[in-house]
């Protein structure tokens, strides 16, 4: 297999550097310090190559970038803008894929990945699947995808990550939930619940990646038809994507992850959320405590939803996250939706050196609020 090489190895040594260290949770001096020097060099790269982007950081002094905390400075953008623009920093004959949110209604952001963005951002996934013990390439399972079945042209991120994620275990059978019909897609509860119980007589571990929302739905019919199965011990949940237009049905992680166990007997400690954005392709993969940590490939700042002054460990706030990775869009340092706060590797426990975040939730906003105002809201229901 040829080596992995960003498109200017010598303008982006140290971003190649970053993103070949092998250890996901690792945090120590010299890789902060690699960190910056990675994001130097990225940020050149998209003032080199990027008119919007050159005219966004004008006032920043790369001169002055000593420390990940100086990066605070940095005009961050907010995910919604790729909604409305397309901002590539490549030639567009460089594009690999062209992805989409997954939101069910209204503009999907449109972000586009060049070799060297998109392969790295899988070998992130990679290093962490083998951190945690999820790569088994050898291993042969059947897949359930909560996800969109393809069509031509289909471009919608979720799925594509999904789809990459069985490469972790070798496919024996694949099955979507959500099929395509007439063009559209569909959920499939009963067909679902059905490939379920063959999976459970076949008696090979299945791995179950997707909307956490779907699964809920076929939880609830399983229970509605009296059904109950044993997949094998080997089996996986791992959950991306969110409830998306089905908050108003959500259930907490805990009551999801007991009902799992309890309908499909699948131990609590192999269900996994996590969290990520086609805006922002980092891999946030829950570890075994449940914790979601910030891989040494990203870092977070959490921002008070008024003034966007960056907050301590323990506020809540809006979360802008960074990573230095990539080339092909200047979503180096995003500012999104969600409400974040930021807890120190220490009140974790599962060994990761790096700090781990909880989403509150998306701000939302009506047709006579402001984000931040119906972020203020959402915190106070939460006592914050």
């Amino acid at each position: 297999m040829s080596k992995l090489l960003p498109p200017d190895t010598t303008a982006l040594q140290n971003v190649q550097k970053l993103c070949e260290v092998t250890d996901a949770y690792a945090s120590n001096g010299e890789l902060d310090a690699l960190f910056v020097d990675a994001f130097k060099e990225i940020i050149s790269w998209h003032r080199n190559n990027n008119e919007f982007y050159k005219t966004l950081t004008k006032n920043f002094d790369l001169e002055k970038l000593k420390s990940v905390d100086d990066l605070r400075e940095l005009p961050f953008i907010h995910a919604n803008f790729f909604k409305m623009h397309e901002s590539v920093s490549v030639d567009k004959k460089e594009i690999r894929e062209h992805l989409t949110s997954s939101g069910t209604s209204g503009q999907k952001s449109q972000m586009f990945f060049d070799e060297w963005s998109i392969l790295s951002a899988r070998r992130m996934v990679k290093f962490i699947y083998d951190e945690i013990g999820f790569n088994t390439p050898q291993l042969e399972a059947n897949y359930l995808l909560l996800a969109y079945e393809p069509l031509k042209n289909f471009k919608v991120g979720t799925t594509n990550t999904n789809i990459f994620l069985t490469s972790f275990a070798k496919p024996k059978e694949v099955f979507f939930a959500l099929r395509q019909t007439a063009g559209t897609h569909e959920f499939d509860r009963f067909g679902t619940v059905r490939k379920l119980q063959e999976y459970a007589e076949q008696n090979l571990p299945v791995r179950i990646h997707g909307f956490p929302s779907f699964m809920y739905f076929t939880l609830m019919q399983m229970r509605e038809m009296d059904i109950k199965v044993k997949l094998h011990p080997d089996s996986l949940v791992m959950f991306g994507g969110g409830w998306k237009g089905y908050a108003n049905k959500e259930i907490s992680k805990e009551e999801l992850f007991s009902l799992i166990n309890e309908y499909l007997g699948i131990s609590i400690s192999r269900i996994r959320d996590a969290y990520g954005s086609v805006e922002h392709s980092i891999p946030y993969i829950e570890c075994k405590n449940h914790k979601l940590h910030v891989p040494t490939y990203s870092r977070l700042f959490v921002r008070d939803v008024k003034t966007l002054e960056v907050l301590d460990y323990g506020e809540s706030g809006f979360m802008n996250f960074i990573t230095p990775y990539i080339t092909s869009v200047p979503a180096i340092s995003v500012m999104m939706g969600d409400l974040g706060v930021m807890h120190r590797a220490n009140e974790c426990g599962c060994g990761a050196k790096t700090p781990f975040f909880e989403v509150l939730g998306r701000a939302g906003v009506s047709q006579n609020k402001s984000c931040a105002v119906s972020a203020s809201e959402l915190l106070k229901k939460r006592g914050v």
